[in-house]
């Protein structure tokens, strides 16, 4: 627990604090991806089982996305006074058309992964990532039809009913196993 939790520690700091913060040169999605993705659910199986099983993998780079689709709705939403203020995540390095195409990759990932569900024998937990794409496409159209700035809180929000919505239906799924 102790490997895990100390570099973490630093890692936290270091995302928008130290001489090199993450967030702000354009790797915070990356950093979501993996620590509140991978290794919170990884580390977490770790520490209720003692093993590292390869589902707990996937389990992890799918919380990890749909966790990044709302750091990068924000940093979307954020682009221009982010910018102003000498922030450079991945909206300002690369502008926004560039960060809707990686918010829906980020969405397609996560859906279509789910897919591995099946390969490990789980094909129940596979159905959990339908609503995923679901309301990733509906995310992504308002990004694309809307103009930048306040009115993207809506889809920031929607982000986090849907990072709710799958982890709800991965539960349900689970609990209702055949």
């Amino acid at each position: 627990m102790l490997a895990i939790g100390i570099p973490s520690l630093f890692l936290a700091y270091g995302y928008t604090g130290g001489p090199f913060p993450l967030a702000y040169r354009g790797m915070g999605e990356l950093f979501v991806i993996l620590f509140f993705g991978f290794i919170a659910v990884t580390g977490t199986v770790f520490v209720q089982t003692g093993a590292w099983p390869p589902e707990a993998l996937l389990l992890g780079g799918q919380v990890g996305l749909l966790s990044a689709v709302l750091i990068s709705v924000n940093n979307l939403r954020d682009r221009e006074e982010d910018a102003s203020t000498g922030k450079h995540t991945l909206a300002v390095r690369c502008g926004p058309k560039f960060a809707v195409m990686f918010i829906w990759l980020e969405v397609k990932l996560a859906a279509f992964a789910g897919l591995g569900w099946i390969a490990f024998g789980y094909p129940y937990l596979a159905i959990a990532s339908a609503p995923v794409l679901l309301l990733g496409l509906r995310i992504i159209w308002g990004l694309i039809s809307t103009p930048p700035g306040p009115a993207y809180n809506r889809y920031l929000a929607m982000g986090g009913i849907q990072l709710i919505m799958f982890a709800a239906a991965y539960h349900l799924a689970a609990v209702l196993k055949p």
